[in-house]
């Protein structure tokens, strides 16, 4: 236990940094929808679409400035880019089961072990940071607004999103072997500070971080004892 504390002890200065300014906006939008009649809350969860889409443009756009752009490692390909860009098209498809289930399970998942340990390195370009911490933080405030608009998980739900996750997890595993790439880190430990160094090395890590996804998952399952008000 005492070495899963050292990762988080030693996460870049950066990091703790916008996590703290991320925690207390995405508390305060929170707050702002929970308060918010229906009209507000959609016109809210359209601009958090905008921005994630914003957001990722000019990420790539300043990738390619810099000339740092790779096919390789510059996809928004990783669970929680490819949960943020699911946001704007939930917000218009919010009937669907499916893109909440995703957003739900894997989405906040994905983000909260992204706060918690990093696969960006200390030193990294701001941009970066910015735009990790913009695709991470809204991703929260949305599964936050799923759960005040009165959205429970069934068991129906959670094997969904695990057969969903399943494939993706095949496609990238391909997708990897193709193009040499590691995107969703199926072929190497990520980089930066992570509790994969904790870990044997591939592919043990590998199935390791799928059972914490599992688990966090079924933990996750939890969140029906919250009274819904639907």
């Amino acid at each position: 236990m005492n070495e899963v504390f050292d990762i988080i002890k030693n996460l870049p200065y950066q990091h703790l940094v916008f996590t703290f300014f991320s925690v207390i906006i995405g508390a305060i939008l929170i707050y702002i929808y929970a308060i918010s009649k229906n009209e507000k809350k959609s016109k809210l969860l359209a601009a958090i679409s905008l921005i994630v889409v914003l957001n990722e443009i000019l990420f790539q756009f300043l990738l390619i400035y810099f000339d740092s752009w790779s096919l390789k490692d510059s996809l928004p390909l990783e669970m929680c880019y490819v949960s943020a860009l699911i946001i704007p098209i939930y917000n218009y498809n919010k009937d669907n089961r499916d893109l909440k289930n995703w957003l739900f399970f894997a989405g906040f998942g994905g983000s909260f072990f992204a706060f918690i340990n990093t696969n960006l390195e200390d030193g990294a370009m701001v941009y970066t940071f910015i735009h990790y911490f913009i695709a991470h933080g809204l991703i929260f405030i949305v599964v936050a607004a799923l759960i005040i608009d009165g959205y429970r998980p069934s068991w129906k739900d959670y094997f969904s999103t695990v057969k969903w996750t399943t494939l993706l997890v095949g496609i990238m595993i391909l997708l990897n072997y193709t193009i040499d790439s590691n995107y969703m880190f199926t072929q190497s430990k990520p980089p930066g500070v992570t509790f994969t160094k904790l870990m044997p090395e591939w592919p043990y890590y590998f199935l390791i971080m799928l059972l914490i996804g599992l688990t966090a998952y079924t933990l996750m399952m939890l969140v029906k004892l919250i009274p819904s008000k639907k």
